[in-house]
């Protein structure tokens, strides 16, 4: 585990701010980084090609379009999304322990990041209620199929709710805590996320 002390930057009005926690370069050897960083990526092209995979199967094929396959693709687009946006910005982060986009790209990513992870864990819940449902109720279940198969409703309430859980919190701080409290605030978040994966 990662030491979690932040370094504060001072007044960092630049964009081309850097904020820093222990960096695992002094820990690591160059040998070492550089299979941590070709793991990571294969990780990213991995989960970007699986739900990418996932996406078009249910694109080209009609016979997957039923309910409960809706849930499946919208976590394949969660997940996808993750691989496409999030990984990418943060293996830099993990790899030399400072992260050299400036806050706005820090707000978006931590906006998207929370978002996304958020949105997968409620789209495993909605599948998981969708297939406990298939079990124990198959009968009303099956004739709900024809009348309400809508699971637009359902998955737009899982990005919705996803987005106010953090999102607001995230996008506020700035102005409840002050520029120089919400950079720090920051640096820990990032640093609590880097520590904890």
């Amino acid at each position: 585990m990662h030491n979690s002390t932040t370094e504060i930057p001072h007044a960092a009005e630049t964009h081309n701010e850097t904020w820093s926690s222990q960096a695992p370069s002094s820990e690591f050897s160059l040998g070492v980084l550089a299979l941590l960083a070709f793991l990571m990526v294969l990780l990213c092209l991995v989960t970007i090609l699986g739900n990418m995979l996932v996406i078009l199967a249910f694109i080209m094929d009609r016979n997957l379009r039923h309910r409960s396959n809706y849930f499946f693709l919208n976590l394949a687009v969660s997940d996808f999304a993750v691989g496409v946006f999030c990984m990418p910005l943060y293996i830099p982060y993990s790899l030399t322990g400072k992260w050299h986009l400036g806050r706005g790209i820090c707000k978006l990513w931590l906006v998207m990041d929370y978002l996304l992870c958020t949105a997968s864990g409620f789209n495993i819940v909605l599948i998981s209620y969708d297939r406990f449902l298939s079990v124990t109720k198959a009968v009303s279940y099956r004739a709900q199929q024809g009348i309400t198969s809508n699971p637009t409703i359902e998955m737009v309430a899982i990005w919705i709710l996803a987005f106010l859980l953090y999102g607001p919190a995230i996008l506020g701080r700035a102005y409840y805590l002050g520029k120089e409290r919400e950079t720090l605030v920051t640096q820990i978040i990032i640093s609590q996320r880097r520590t904890s994966s």
